[in-house]
């Protein structure tokens, strides 16, 4: 049985939460609730919870807050994040490879959360991705060398932007070719890591291509356009209509 803890400032939603784990998930037990960061804290430390059903948006300390102010437990627990949409929040849950469920909560979307927290490694020791996050949220680290979580079917790694060269699209999977050679498929569709990535420095110059411009040697006029990458020397193909947001993009 993996232990739970209900986190968010509205009851109903704690008590709408609880209702859909007992109906539907017999291998979590809701051991305790908070409604606020600070009451959170001290069930936390006290009920040594696996995993955190948290709300992100709360009045005074939000659910980032409440992960900051547990840092000391080396977050050895996992969290599910449970929130309207809120663009930077998602967007850097997403950048760590972390769960989340947006209200009003989907049961077929809690089942299959929950089945990976089953299948978790996390649990017993520190998830270095809650920690990546705290470094996305609060900028600790450079962009060049701020890591992103790339999920596999084997580990989830963590990759600094700056080593992944590019990203190339493969049905709904993406594959990520990094600086030393090695290669990462994933089981999430390229758009999403175009969006992911484009504050750093990517680009989406083909249907099938984002590139790390950093890595781009130079651009080839021949057919109808390619980026030449440094280190691999290969050719990627520039689309058509990708032409005039790349000149815009360079200054050209």
């Amino acid at each position: 049985m993996i232990t739970a803890i209900i986190v968010d400032d509205e009851p109903i939603n704690i008590s709408n939460l609880r209702t859909l784990i007992n109906r539907h998930c017999d291998n979590i037990e809701v051991i305790a609730t908070a409604t606020s960061a600070d009451e959170a804290v001290i069930e936390v430390f006290k009920k040594r919870p696996e995993v955190i059903f948290l709300d992100i948006d709360m009045p005074g300390k939000n659910g980032f807050d409440l992960l900051r102010a547990l840092d000391e437990r080396n977050f050895d627990f996992d969290v599910v994040f449970v929130t309207a949409y809120d663009e930077f929040g998602i967007m850097a849950i997403k950048f760590s490879a972390l769960d989340y469920l947006l209200k009003p909560i989907n049961t077929t979307e809690l089942k299959l959360t929950v089945q990976k927290i089953t299948n978790s490694a996390n649990a017993k020791k520190e998830n270095l991705q809650l920690r990546n996050l705290l470094n996305v949220i609060d900028r600790k680290v450079p962009d060049d060398t701020q890591k992103i979580a790339l999920p596999t079917m084997k580990e989830t790694y963590l990759v600094e932007v700056r080593e992944i060269i590019r990203c190339a699209s493969s049905n709904n999977y993406t594959i990520f070719f990094l600086k030393d050679g090695t290669e990462h498929v994933i089981s999430k569709p390229l758009y999403e890591y175009e969006e992911m990535l484009r504050p750093y420095g990517f680009f989406r110059c083909h249907q099938s291509h984002l590139v790390n411009m950093s890595h781009v040697k130079s651009i080839l006029n021949e057919d109808a356009g390619y980026l030449l990458m440094a280190h691999t020397n290969q050719k990627i193909p520039i689309a058509k209509l990708r032409k005039r947001a790349l000149k815009s993009l360079l200054k050209m």
